[in-house]
């Protein structure tokens, strides 16, 4: 029976699929001392389960907890646990109880990661891909490495609106509205600048074991294509770089080896993929897995569109033509989804030249980011630029 793992990081969905078996429990995070610690727990879905959508795991309610060889205990059943004040002199584990047992992890020294001595990135000479890339160095006996990205971007919606639709009996700005009306965006209001988050999707590791120097020069850690949107304008990775253990690094090799061969002929069988977390009641229970204990080093980086050679997507990439709307039909487009995108040009010959409400409309998802694509106006505090 082979098993059919997707790649896996510390808080983001990796969907086992596990053929002929469900209802695996799965645990992701690692400790981290002098930082918080963040866990996920889910459950493979049994296969019998209709999985149309593409979901093959689901959210296990969990209390979770980091306890101390000295008694000490971290964290109040919450998946957020502030583990920074913990001693890195003590050994941990993780303890998560759910409704079908107390699950814990193996007792371990925290390893101290080395610090990350740069990130970077390269552009493929057919400049179709861009590669992100850390340089880092540290002990001998410490050579096993591990990276976990939290991405930030920016993204534009394919057209600055100047204006918006607000209809009829529509509560705006503490008022009701009378009637139907479109609206100036002021000063500081905007839907053209949204922002999106997510986790690096791919098991990050490496080892220097083979190299003359516990060092890794520019080391090629994922990959972005030349018209993702996540560099579209400006992109950040929070990188965090951990210590690892032979065995832990086993666990993740093997991981990033199933995920890249799928259902092959030597694809690890499940009991392969085993990590460090038992089941106090119940051993021989399968649970997937590794949580590690660590020092982690942290930095962040940028990188601003305009400094690659990687072309933006411009409007007139965008299949859309702006159309000429009149009042009475303003609620019959907002109805289909559309929004105003700016007024009507004075010099077009169609416009009435003593009308001061025409305005052209578009697609709302042209005009308005969060539409175009699942981001926020939630800009990050530490983002660099005055966008809003």
């Amino acid at each position: 029976m082979t098993a059919l793992l997707a790649a896996v990081s510390c808080i983001y969905d990796f969907n086992p699929d596990l053929q002929g078996r469900g209802g695996v429990l799965v645990v992701e995070g690692d400790i981290l001392i002098g930082d918080f610690t963040v866990v996920r727990i889910s459950r493979s879905m049994d296969l019998t389960t209709d999985v149309t959508a593409g979901r093959h795991f689901e959210h296990v309610s969990a209390s979770c907890f980091v306890e101390a060889s000295d008694g000490t205990v971290y964290g109040n059943g919450s998946s957020r646990i502030d583990t920074r004040p913990a001693d890195p002199s003590l050994e941990y584990r993780l303890v998560v109880r759910t409704e079908t047992g107390e699950y814990v992890s193996e007792w371990a020294r925290p390893l101290r990661a080395s610090a990350i001595d740069s990130l970077s990135y390269s552009i493929s000479p057919d400049a179709t891909t861009m590669w992100v890339e850390v340089s880092a160095h540290g002990e001998r006996d410490n050579i096993y490495y591990r990276w976990i990205g939290e991405e930030t971007w920016e993204y534009h919606a394919p057209f600055h609106a100047t204006h918006y639709f607000v209809p009829r009996g529509t509560i705006h700005k503490g008022e009701v509205m009378p009637r139907d009306t479109v609206v100036a965006y002021e000063h500081g209001e905007d839907a053209y600048f949204c922002w999106r988050s997510g986790m690096v999707n791919s098991v990050l590791v490496a080892s220097t074991g083979d190299l003359s120097e516990n060092r890794l020069v520019r080391h090629r850690l994922y990959s972005m294509d030349r018209y993702d949107q996540k560099i579209s304008y400006l992109y950040s990775v929070d990188l965090t770089q951990e210590a690892l253990s032979e065995a832990a690094y086993k666990y993740w090799t093997l991981l990033e080896k199933n995920s890249n061969d799928v259902g092959g002929l030597f694809s690890p069988e499940p009991m392969e993929m085993r990590g460090n977390i038992v089941n106090v009641n119940d051993p021989e229970e399968m649970v997937l897995g590794y949580v590690s204990v660590t020092v982690p080093a942290r930095t962040r980086y940028f990188i601003v569109s305009h400094d690659t050679s990687f072309p933006r997507s411009r409007r007139s990439d965008y299949d859309y033509e702006p159309v000429y709307v009149l009042k009475k039909d303003w609620r019959r487009y907002y109805s289909n989804n559309y929004d105003v995108y700016m007024e009507h040009n004075a010099d077009d010959p169609g416009r009435d030249q003593q009308a001061n409400d025409e305005f052209d409309w578009l697609p709302a998802r042209c005009v308005k980011c969060w539409l175009w694509s699942s981001g926020t106006k939630n800009k990050p505090s530490y983002w660099p630029n005055d966008d809003k």
